[in-house]
């Protein structure tokens, strides 16, 4: 057994009920795979491999591909997260596309091998489901905000969700605390999450570093003024 593979599984909130017996027998099931930047991991409605991903290193981000083959950006998951959940626990075919976004290590637990485990451990099936529940809720606010607000809210919305799950706070020289969004997504990426134009993303963008709400500064936001953003979001 890998000892990476087992401090790695420690640090995953589904699995923090488990013991660490619980842990090392999990470890074992365990198949460790890399992928390149830009390769597709899972993609929507395919039902070859039924498996729970866990991301050991480098990024995904997850979407889904409407009629006009237009993206939308669900979610990003980084290390310590993972995916393909619904689809183990239903057998149905998949919901939703991962694409990595960085070279990635991905740790895999096939179907039956995990469905065996949640038969074992109660518990590790209530932490399962009680992801599931906040991943639920998490989408149906992103499907409201898509149908609801103006684009400027949709934006806000974005950056709103994103300091939410990616956020570091950090205080400036002069003492203000700021929250930091390190390795953003591309002004693409952004507006495939905001159901919008990389243009019209590029002049929000612009208007909010104008008004001092946010700074991009290389790979990072700096969100400066949180309350405009939720303000722009609470308007629609």
């Amino acid at each position: 057994m890998d000892a990476s593979v087992l401090e790695l599984l420690k640090g995953v909130e589904l699995f923090s009920e488990l013991s660490d017996d619980q842990l090392k027998l999990l470890a074992n099931l365990v198949e460790v795979q890399n992928f390149n930047r830009d390769e597709t991991v899972v993609l929507e409605g395919d039902d070859a491999v039924q498996a729970l991903y866990l991301i050991a290193s480098g990024s995904v981000q997850v979407y889904m591909t409407g009629a006009d083959g237009r993206e939308t950006i669900l979610s990003f998951l980084e290390r310590g997260d993972f995916f393909g959940d619904m689809s183990l626990i239903d057998g149905e075919p998949r919901s939703a596309s991962v694409r990595t976004v960085t070279d990635s290590q991905l740790m895999i637990i096939y179907r039956d091998a995990f469905l065996g485990l949640l038969r074992r451990y109660p518990e590790l099936a209530m932490s399962l489901l009680s992801e599931m529940c906040k991943r639920l809720r998490k989408a149906n606010k992103q499907i409201g905000s898509l149908s609801t607000m103006s684009v400027s809210g949709r934006v806000a919305g974005t950056l709103l969700n994103l300091m939410e799950e990616r956020g570091v706070r950090i205080h400036t020289e002069n003492g203000k605390m700021v929250t930091v969004i390190h390795n953003r997504p591309t002004q693409q990426q952004l507006a495939d999450m905001s159901g919008t134009t990389r243009e019209t993303v590029s002049r929000i963008s612009s208007i909010l570093v104008k008004a001092g709400a946010i700074a991009v500064t290389g790979k990072d936001i700096v969100i400066f003024d949180e309350e405009s953003l939720q303000e722009k979001a609470a308007k629609g």
